[in-house]
């Protein structure tokens, strides 16, 4: 069904994004139970609690626009989860696993990151006051992990290179 003005468009981006989310939230519990590097498996389990409440906070934003909670399938979620599960089973070592794990994290966090900033913008030109602190709160989170997985990438590396 074609899309005909912005608030449709913003219900779309909303219900593909709480799909992503829905798909990085079940890899994760994947990637938490293959790591085996003690702080990668921290950040990763710390993760899981704010992507739920993540979750919780789109479910709010549909209820801000009038609409109950739903999944558009997101094909870049998919794309992101494949790949990264795919490179995890050739791992060749768990630090290579490892390096893995957090690679692919970082890339479903950027991936989160714009997708927020994308849903704010459109939310404050629909004047969505309520919906815009809870898309802010999530994305704020996901740079606050990305910065973090990329801090601790290069010590991964380290490892499978020595």
């Amino acid at each position: 069904m074609p899309m005909k003005s912005t608030r449709e468009m913003f219900v779309h981006e909303l219900a593909d994004l709480y799909d992503a989310e829905h798909q990085f939230l079940e890899a994760q519990h994947m990637m938490h139970a293959k790591a085996t590097d003690l702080k990668l498996k921290t950040m990763i389990k710390e993760h899981i609690a704010e992507s739920e409440q993540q979750v919780k906070n789109l479910e709010r934003v549909f209820g801000t626009v009038g609409e109950q909670p739903k999944r558009q399938h997101c094909d870049g979620a998919e794309g992101i989860v494949s790949e990264g599960k795919k490179a995890i089973a050739e791992a060749g070592s768990p630090e290579m696993r490892d390096s893995i794990i957090a690679g692919g994290a970082t890339k479903a966090e950027h991936y989160e990151m714009v997708s927020y900033a994308d849903l704010i913008e459109a939310a404050t030109l629909l004047k969505l006051r309520q919906a815009i602190p809870l898309l802010e709160k999530n994305r704020e989170q996901e740079v606050r992990t990305a910065r973090r997985l990329e801090r601790t990438s290069p010590r991964l590396l380290k490892l499978i290179a020595a």
